[in-house]
């Protein structure tokens, strides 16, 4: 059976922001914006699949023991032609179309520094009861 882009990548692509350097995300920014995007907490295996994923196609460039992630060039243009007179759910129906016509995704190993997903979800967490107090 095929590879297929799961709605995972889409999602995570979705999340990410900035073009590189300081205009970048941080992974609790990621988790954040995933969350206010799908109501949910993607999970380490969901990120770091798609995180190969889309290093590996050039969609997201990604430098993880400096924890900043951002969109490259042709990132940047795929989610602007895809994301099109759509609002911030339009990812659901947009970007995963537009991962297909890629082609296959290529599976890559990706990973993050020991412990940094678990920090970043706890920070995230921390972050949500202040600001709900």
């Amino acid at each position: 059976m095929a590879v297929q882009w799961m709605a995972s990548d889409a999602w995570v692509f979705a999340a990410i922001e900035g073009t590189g350097g300081v205009d970048s995300s941080s992974l609790v920014q990621i988790v954040a914006k995933a969350d206010a995007i799908n109501h949910a907490i993607v999970t380490e295996a969901e990120f770091t699949q798609a995180m190969g994923r889309l290093v590996t196609v050039g969609l997201i460039g990604a430098r993880a023991e400096a924890d900043r992630y951002w969109h490259t060039e042709a990132g940047r243009v795929l989610y602007r032609d895809a994301m099109k007179r759509r609002g911030l759910f339009g990812w659901i129906d947009a970007i995963s179309p537009a991962l297909r016509r890629l082609g296959e995704p290529q599976e890559s190993s990706w990973s993050l520094p020991a412990g940094a997903f678990d920090r970043a979800v706890e920070e995230y967490g921390r972050w949500q009861r202040r600001g709900k107090t």
